[in-house]
């Protein structure tokens, strides 16, 4: 046998041994378009996390300024629970005053009020002492003028 008809059946035999540790060729396309998919959704997904990036920092912008909007109304609830104590004070103080002013104003009604009283006695006897003006010459002449 010739060196090549040697080589020729040893690469045959051992092609033969080789042929279960060689993968098909099937599953090397798949492979393939399996890693060319990989690689499509590699690029998706980075133009997705882009776009998610950027939204990130348009949200982050935009919670930046919506603090700053929330530190000022922060700033304005700080003033009017300042304003509120302030006005509540006067309230309590124009309160005081009012009960003080109505309690003199009730002791002054209680102190004038048997003058007033008497004044009343006075003016009912004062009534009762005038003559009745049906009696007098006022009610003759009006009988005389007026027809009955």
């Amino acid at each position: 046998m010739t060196d090549d008809s040697k080589a020729h059946r040893s690469s045959g035999v051992l092609d033969t041994l080789l042929i279960p540790l060689r993968l098909p060729g099937r599953v090397v396309g798949e492979i393939e378009s399996v890693s060319h998919a990989l690689l499509s959704l590699q690029r998706a997904a980075e133009v997705h996390l882009a776009s998610l990036d950027e939204r990130a920092g348009q949200l982050i912008e935009g919670l930046a300024v919506l603090q700053g909007s929330m530190n000022r109304v922060e700033g304005k609830i700080d003033a009017l629970t300042t304003l509120e104590a302030t006005i509540e004070g006067r309230m309590d103080l124009l309160r005081d005053d009012l009960n003080t002013r109505m309690l003199a104003v009730e002791a002054e009604v209680r102190g004038i009020r048997p003058a007033i009283e008497q004044t009343a006695r006075d003016v009912q006897t004062i009534g009762q002492l005038l003559p009745n003006p049906a009696d007098g010459p006022l009610a003759r002449l009006k009988d005389t003028l007026t027809p009955s």
